[in-house]
């Protein structure tokens, strides 16, 4: 982007030299040739208004968009039927409770603009949090759809399937990361039984001026990642300060898989975030792994299309 000093330069530049030219210009010629000149003069002028403008408008494109948060939350207590504890001799050891109990909380944050181009882009990127966060259809409102996932939630609940303490906690922000680029993460916080409760990450991308869903394969093609993927993993044996993949084994790491590309990455201002959860590669106790790689590391393996429009 040109800046207003750069600017002041050339329109200082450009003036002098129409000047200068009016001066050499011989008088025979005033009427036609200093005529012509000054007006390919005002054209170039003209050229650079626009592109400086131009920029102005892409830089400043989302100043007008707004996160704002959808908060809905519902309690729920279950108690046994009268005679149902001595006919159901599973709700004592699977409950351990007189009642059942579940929380269910969405705390997300959508997009709107109170620009028409701008509010349609919202719409579409919140149509996919709708879609692939919330699992529930686009043709719903943000409202909607967050009311009909905690039904959904209560629905689970009402089951013999699960524990006395239910809860399901999901919280959603958004991000502005590389250029023309917003990244979504999802944290969900669930217990539903068992040892300990469940935190899962999810982060989607966004290309702000269409509105579309970015994918792993836009941003490195497939052909690519296997390169990819052997990156990631020396990044995790050297974090991990280990030289080799039986050193990883050794700490518990990739005992139980092979190292993957995962779909879960943030594209961040200066690096690539690559998100693994429990479980994806080491047990629940390592808790979730983050391998970051600068756009420099792998920038032979990006799309051809990809630097210029994500």
């Amino acid at each position: 982007m040109i800046s207003f000093a750069k600017l002041e330069i050339i329109v200082g530049i450009t003036l002098m030299l129409n000047g200068k030219i009016a001066t050499f210009v011989p008088e025979f010629a005033e009427t036609t040739m200093k005529r012509h000149i000054s007006h390919y003069i005002n054209l170039f002028l003209g050229a650079l208004f626009s592109l400086f403008a131009a920029g102005c408008n892409s830089s400043q494109k989302w100043n007008d968009v707004e996160f704002y948060n959808v908060e809905k939350m519902e309690q729920l207590t279950e108690s046994p039927t009268v005679g149902e504890e001595e006919e159901d001799d599973t709700w004592a050891p699977l409950h351990g409770k007189e009642n059942r109990e579940m929380d269910v909380k969405v705390d997300m944050q959508f997009m709107k603009s109170s620009n028409d181009l701008n509010e349609k882009v919202c719409q579409l990127m919140n149509s996919h949090l709708i879609e692939i966060l919330l699992k529930q259809s686009s043709e719903l409102t943000v409202d909607e759809a967050v009311a009909q996932y905690i039904e959904d939630v209560k629905s689970e609940f009402h089951s013999d399937e699960v524990a006395n303490i239910y809860h399901e906690y999901l919280k959603g922000r958004a991000e502005y990361g590389k250029e023309n680029v917003i990244n979504y993460r999802l944290e969900e916080d669930s217990f539903r039984g068992g040892a300990h409760p469940c935190t899962i990450t999810t982060i989607l991308r966004f290309n702000t001026i269409t509105g579309d869903f970015i994918s792993l394969e836009q941003v490195f093609p497939t052909i690519n990642q296997p390169q990819l993927q052997e990156i990631l993993l020396a990044k995790l044996m050297k974090d991990n300060g280990v030289q080799s993949v039986e050193g990883l084994h050794e700490k518990g790491i990739l005992e139980m898989t092979d190292m993957f590309v995962s779909t879960n990455f943030a594209l961040r201002e200066d690096s690539i975030e690559f998100h693994y959860n429990e479980y994806d590669i080491a047990p629940y106790a390592y808790g979730a792994f983050t391998i970051c790689l600068s756009y420099e590391e792998v920038k032979d393996l990006l799309g051809v299309t990809w630097e210029k429009n994500p």
